[in-house]
């Protein structure tokens, strides 16, 4: 059981390093060469165990690539509003990262306090606008990358980044790994179900495979558990991010050689047994070691983001010079 399971993983470590390694230390480079010093700030809501941990590790990944971390906490609404007009206005802050849900009113209220300028999760509502209507760039000569969710981008990545994988396999070996017929992340056409509706990971992630012209259906709290069984009878791609223990999906009711990705920390899928039916999965954090977790490349899509608002004060000549360099990485 132990080598199937290893056999349905996903290489997210690998992603990482073909793909984010060399474009995030060309970045900085570009950042070293315009007196630039990355920076991000963390504002803790609560004691929240999942926030702590997030922020533990959103500090780690900044290590890792030489960024100011600053971990501020608030006990207050009327703090949390004044730590984020603060932040907003300093100028040696490129990004701001609210550890939410909060306790306090509506999050939207806070989302939509963040600058878009230091917006780091992109769900200012201006970005959730832009993501709607399927826009990637600020600027006309399509330089300056917008900001998407972390969670959702991340799941998108590991596909779209697969794809390319397999298609660079397809054009070596005339075939696709494992005796494919066709490219199994090709995501047009294909059947979506996500079981989450937050603007973080479900909506946002409904819309980008909406973008990449997928067929999405996402369930929620009222949405019938019978209803939720059928739609992943028949989907392609599932993914769930469900907070309970209480919620799991039966093995019996995934298709065989589908595509899953548990976000719940809780995990929403009978284990061991789904291994036997998926062809490949992200599952529950504590069953991937570390560096090879959905979570991984969460991360490094919100150091990407914070990236994408520091390159908005690069001259033009450096981001067409950074824009050639990503092109080389997927060629």
């Amino acid at each position: 059981m132990k080598d199937l399971i290893q056999e349905k993983l996903f290489d997210i470590q690998y992603l990482i390093e073909k793909f984010d390694r060399p474009l995030f230390e060309k970045n900085i480079e570009l950042f070293k060469k315009n007196n630039i010093k990355p920076s991000l700030v963390c504002i803790l809501t609560s004691n929240d165990p999942g926030s702590i941990s997030y922020a533990k590790g959103i500090k780690g990944i900044c290590k890792s690539y030489d960024i100011e971390f600053i971990l501020d906490k608030v006990d207050t609404k009327k703090e949390l509003e004044e730590k984020i007009q603060f932040y907003n206005n300093n100028e040696k802050i490129y990004g701001i990262i609210v550890m939410y849900p909060t306790p306090y009113d509506k999050d939207t209220y806070f989302m939509n306090l963040v600058t878009p300028e230091k917006d780091v999760e992109g769900l200012n509502h201006e970005y959730m606008g832009y993501l709607v209507q399927h826009e990637f760039y600020s600027d006309n000569e399509n330089l300056r990358k917008l900001i998407i969710p972390p969670t959702a981008k991340g799941i998108l990545y590991v596909l779209k980044r697969n794809y390319v994988v397999y298609e660079k396999y397809y054009h070596i070996h005339g075939k696709y790994p494992d005796g494919l017929e066709e490219n199994p992340f090709k995501l047009e056409g294909k059947k979506v179900v996500v079981i989450n509706d937050s603007l973080a990971v479900g909506r946002s992630l409904a819309l980008m495979m909406l973008n990449e012209n997928a067929s999405v259906r996402v369930c929620q709290k009222y949405t019938d558990f019978n209803d939720i069984l059928r739609f992943v009878s028949f989907s392609d791609i599932i993914v769930s991010a469900v907070p309970s223990n209480k919620f799991t999906i039966p093995t019996k009711n995934i298709p065989k050689n589908s595509i899953v990705f548990d976000i719940s920390f809780e995990g929403n899928f009978e284990y061991p047994d789904i291994f036997e039916k998926i062809y490949k999965i992200s599952p529950k954090w504590n069953m991937v070691e570390k560096g090879n977790r959905i979570n991984d490349m969460t991360l490094h899509r919100l150091v990407s983001n914070l990236f994408y608002l520091i390159n908005r004060k690069l001259p033009n000549e450096d981001l067409i010079k950074l824009k050639e360099f990503e092109k080389s990485i997927y060629d």
